[in-house]
């Protein structure tokens, strides 16, 4: 059987150019690769795209399931908690909040009276993870987090027949957040606050259809939840990401449960030593492998400074084994 390596390295493109240029296995990928795809919509978006699923797929439901918050048979939105900033006439989306902690009760108890009057219900899975469920289905298309991060909310507002509700929520939100005593204690303490929430990617489970099976490690993080939910849907099996964890193993694995697809979600990568632990943990043994054509491809997906994009190594034609010792230098693409 034929297996391939997804490997998802958030933060990883916001590393300063040289250090990603130094390192070599970044730079083989690069070469085997040919030329990297952007992906405006985000890593969500892109992991969905790898594993063949439709663009519409609803990934919200399956990361509440991935996160411990079952969803049943609800529609399911996330409500992520953000941070907006007023900018004359517009309001910018300008960070996901994920410090809340115990703060986060206080702010989602708040929220849930609200949108109960809706016959809907915050669901805190973790402090900075919630999902809204609702009994009735919503005719709406919303845009992922990690496309509007930086940007105006406005061109990213929900579209749909049922928009005008969100639109309301989205509002009602920032009402209610704004002189919330949790985020004036944050303000006080010189914190980002919470004084918005982000919803996107509804659905049911039922909407997403048929998944591949996978063998997914992933850490606690808004990605390791959609991989370990799309594992759980379709029969997969999940692992945590431990720091000793290697590419070898996750492969092992897979193969030993006839996995055609090994997804691994990392932690931010955040620093050198971030990168010195990917490479020595996950790409160089990874790329061993694509040598000895232990693995079909690897599809390795980044995101940083606002830009993300992927790319899909295979094992090295001719031409590029006789180019092996003329190195390719790994560089971030530049946002569209």
């Amino acid at each position: 059987m034929s297996m391939s390596l997804i490997l998802v390295a958030p933060g990883l493109l916001a590393l300063p150019p040289q250090m990603l240029a130094a390192c070599a296995s970044l730079g083989r990928i690069a070469q085997l690769a040919r030329a990297p795809r952007l992906v405006p919509l985000g890593l969500t978006a892109a992991l969905v795209d790898a594993l063949g699923a439709p663009a519409s797929t609803p990934t919200a439901p399956l990361a509440a399931l991935g996160a411990g918050a079952d969803p049943g048979a609800h529609y399911v939105a996330a409500a992520d908690p953000v941070y907006l900033v007023a900018d004359r006439d517009d309001l910018v989306l300008a960070a996901r909040v994920n410090d809340l902690g115990a703060d986060a009760d206080a702010l989602a108890a708040t929220l849930d009276t609200h949108l109960a009057a809706d016959g809907a219900r915050l669901v805190v899975a973790r402090p900075d993870t919630w999902f809204v469920r609702t009994e009735r289905a919503y005719d709406v298309v919303t845009t992922p987090i990690d496309a509007a991060l930086g940007h105006s909310v406005f061109p990213h507002l929900p579209r749909g027949a049922d928009a005008v509700t969100w639109r309301r929520w989205l509002t009602d939100a920032q009402m209610l957040l704004h002189e919330h005593p949790v985020n004036v204690a944050r303000e006080a303490d010189g914190r980002v606050t919470a004084n918005g929430v982000w919803f996107w990617g509804g659905g049911t489970l039922a909407d997403a259809g048929a998944l591949p099976s996978i063998a997914a490690t992933a850490p606690r993080s808004p990605l390791g939840d959609l991989a370990r939910g799309i594992a759980r849907h379709a029969g997969g099996s999940i692992e945590a990401l431990s720091h000793d964890e290697t590419a070898e193993g996750a492969l092992a694995r897979a193969a030993a449960r006839a996995h055609a697809l090994a997804v691994v979600i990392q932690n931010a990568i955040a620093s050198e030593s971030d990168l010195a632990h990917l490479d020595a943990h996950w790409l160089a043994p990874a790329l061993a492998q694509l040598a000895r054509r232990g693995v079909a491809s690897i599809e390795l997906m980044a995101d940083g400074n606002g830009v993300a994009a992927r790319w899909t190594a295979t094992p090295a034609t001719l031409v590029q084994r006789l180019l092996a010792k003329r190195a390719t230098p790994f560089a971030a693409p530049a946002r569209a």
